[in-house]
């Protein structure tokens, strides 16, 4: 829940509050977050997982997430920021290329961010309670975003064993060459991905909570993830 929920709180008179996040959040949900984003955005680029780095990624990518809470008060900022994180710790920690880097990030957040609007829109109405009440207590705050991760967790360890990505990567055969023109249209295609399930976010956030808005997201994601495999050809063999 730690990116996939807002750290701003709104007041009626018109102020940001950032959000103080407890370190046993840090440590229990917002670490765990970070294994699975970074474990999804290696396997979605058919690369290879390596727990500890991805570790060691993941408790850096999860203080830097609380200290922006803390100290970042600009609605949206703090989701650039992250972002710009997360493709330098894949980049430079986990050894990717700049360009795979940069759609792992993406592609992981918008996974992430699906969840969080499906399940975490469930559980709020099941319980009959607010996004603001949720960061107010820490057990709930732990405790909520359980079933996103196993699902996250289920979905990158199916990826991973049976070889299914959306690029080809070293642990697959031959690594994807970069091309230009292909990553500008991922890029294109992704950031606005990102940037739609932000604004939902948002609106979950608010309680504003639009079934259309939420269907408008899930079909962007499956068209967006069905035109990246036929635009890189995912798991399909190479043609000789």
């Amino acid at each position: 829940m730690s990116r996939g929920i807002y750290c701003l709180n709104f007041y009626e008179m018109g102020f940001w509050q950032m959000d103080q996040m407890p370190l046993s959040a840090v440590i229990f949900d917002s670490i765990p977050e970070s294994i699975l984003l970074f474990s999804f955005g290696m396997a979605v680029v058919g690369e290879y997982i390596n727990f500890k780095k991805i570790l060691i990624a993941s408790i850096i990518s999860a203080f830097t997430s609380m200290l922006i809470r803390a100290y970042v008060p600009i609605f949206g900022l703090h989701s650039i920021i992250g972002i710009f994180v997360l493709f330098v710790l894949f980049w430079k920690l986990l050894n990717l290329k700049p360009w795979k880097a940069i759609i792992s990030s993406l592609i992981s957040l918008m996974v992430l961010l699906l969840l969080d609007t499906i399940i975490l829109s469930i559980i709020l109405k099941a319980e009959n309670i607010t996004v603001e009440e949720v960061l107010k207590d820490t057990y709930r705050r732990i405790i909520y975003p359980v079933p996103i991760f196993i699902i996250f967790g289920l979905t990158t360890w199916f990826l991973y064993t049976r070889k299914k990505f959306l690029i080809r990567g070293s642990r697959i055969g031959k690594d994807e060459p970069y091309n230009k023109a292909r990553f500008l249209v991922s890029l294109a295609i992704l950031f606005q991905g990102v940037f739609l399930f932000v604004i939902n976010e948002h609106l979950n956030y608010l309680g504003k909570y639009t079934l259309l808005i939420k269907l408008v997201c899930t079909i962007y994601f499956i068209a967006s993830i069905l035109f990246l495999k036929r635009l890189y050809g995912g798991d399909r063999p190479k043609k000789v």
